[in-house]
């Protein structure tokens, strides 16, 4: 996949020069890395043997489909800092092997989180349409048997807040090193745009876990941990939006 969208920049930043054309072996590693991710997602649900099992079954379709979004902007970031750059050395590969770490961590917590959102959401669908009840709740007592929602949060932000951390010194590092990749003006723009964007990924969830360990298991712990993640689009689109006047009055001024 990564050879071929290599061949079409369709959709890219066609103002970057590319210098990471060549799939790498970090690449090829990096991709069968992330398969094995998404079949862990795959792994981890018992093959239906019965019509109720099938039934149980089709419940994952929502946080598999959650699950496997979330990876592929990952797998996106990554690809297009090697496409980008196309760094090979010793840190890269160190930074690029602690991230793959991290991703095959954050699998079980991710789509444990995203089945639990979709049990509640179908829970207050219910509650809307035929009122509360005991009964109602016993499928997610029994997910959160020996656990917390404050546990939880605080588990899959760590995994969340590592990965864009990582990528942001990923950036960096290409940063550093823009004089040796004869990076320009507008190139390198949009690198500390891309250190910028991954902060912001990683701030969320690392204010999620602050929130979650501060309160721990208190009403305003679980509701404040869980919700701050709906900061995601306003933050991301008024980012964008400076970005975007930023880049043009950029590329405004080297057309001068």
């Amino acid at each position: 996949m990564r050879s071929s969208l290599k061949g079409h920049y369709i959709g890219m930043n066609k103002e970057f020069r590319y210098r990471g054309e060549e799939t790498t072996r970090i690449e090829t590693l990096s991709d069968a890395v992330f398969a094995i991710a998404i079949g862990l997602l795959l792994i981890s649900t018992t093959p239906p043997v019965t019509y109720y099992q099938l039934q149980q079954f089709t419940k994952d379709i929502i946080p598999f489909a959650l699950c496997i979004a979330l990876i592929s902007i990952i797998w996106y970031e990554h690809f297009t800092f090697f496409l980008r750059y196309g760094f090979r050395n010793a840190y890269i590969v160190f930074l690029n092997t602690l991230l793959l770490f991290i991703v095959l961590f954050y699998v079980y917590p991710l789509k444990f989180l995203a089945r639990l959102l979709v049990m509640l959401f179908t829970n207050f669908i219910h509650i809307m349409q035929h009122g509360n009840s005991n009964e109602i709740w016993q499928p997610f007592l029994f997910t959160m048997e020996d656990g917390t929602v404050s546990e939880l949060m605080a588990i899959y932000g760590t995994g969340a807040m590592s990965i864009f951390l990582v990528l942001m010194l990923m950036y960096r590092y290409a940063l550093k090193k823009a004089p040796e990749l004869e990076l320009n003006e507008l190139e390198k723009f949009d690198t500390r745009i891309s250190i910028q964007t991954n902060l912001l990924m990683s701030s969320i969830p690392a204010l999620s876990v602050v929130l979650a360990l501060s309160f721990g298991e208190t009403r305003l712990g679980n509701n404040l941990s869980g919700f701050i993640y709906f900061l995601y689009m306003p933050v991301m689109f008024m980012h964008g939006s400076r970005v975007a006047r930023q880049r043009k009055k950029l590329l405004e001024n080297q057309g001068a």
